[in-house]
């Protein structure tokens, strides 16, 4: 099964797609101009802790408890 695109790879794709052939009087590019988010995206503070940091925290609780 085919895994869907990064974020990156999106981001990527979007930037590339706005820059490419779109005129300037095209309704479509109009509305996504005005749409699309403009605030960047964060990632969330859980992707950047690691399983190995989980699985000692959870182990430090076994022996605590």
């Amino acid at each position: 099964m085919k895994q869907p695109p990064s974020r990156r790879r999106v981001e990527k794709m979007r930037e590339r797609e706005r820059s490419v052939g779109l005129e300037p009087d095209d309704p479509a590019a109009e509305w996504l101009d005005e749409n699309a988010p403009k605030v960047p995206f964060q990632a969330p503070k859980a992707a950047k802790k690691s399983k190995l940091l989980h699985q000692w925290k959870q182990a430090q609780q076994r022996k605590k408890g």
